[in-house]
């Protein structure tokens, strides 16, 4: 006996399920953010701390200083923010949480950058 039509109909439509799965797999592998990662804390240039974040981490606090003005660092679970600071635009704060290896956030006033290291994907192909 061979194949009937609906049959297949069927063997089309399961062909197709696995193909459409194994793409939607194969984004989330590609896109997962790491379980350990690193935050590297520099002023002037000049790497002042490099923060582990792993998931599942407690809070914890820093600051720092930079004449007269002050930054106030939160990491915890996997992800490091600027929550406070006494810079005119606040911009730092405003950027929020940083998650992923390349985020990054700027206080130009204290002359902090706050960037997220790891393994990264390829955002684009640069010719």
């Amino acid at each position: 006996m061979g194949m009937k039509r609906g049959d297949r109909a069927m063997l089309y439509i399961l062909v197709m399920i696995l193909a459409v799965s194994g793409v939607v797999l194969g984004i989330r592998y590609m896109t997962a953010v790491p379980d350990v990662m690193s935050a590297e804390i520099t002023q002037d240039g000049k790497l002042l701390q490099r923060v582990l974040l792993k998931k599942g981490d407690p809070a914890r606090e820093f600051v720092v200083e930079y004449n007269g003005g002050l930054n106030r660092l939160k990491a915890e679970d996997g992800k490091i923010a600027v929550i406070e600071a006494d810079c005119p635009d606040k911009d730092c704060v405003k950027r929020g949480w940083l998650k992923k290896p390349g985020d990054s956030a700027i206080c130009l006033p204290h002359r902090l950058v706050i960037r997220i290291t790891g393994e990264s994907e390829v955002d684009g192909v640069t010719w």
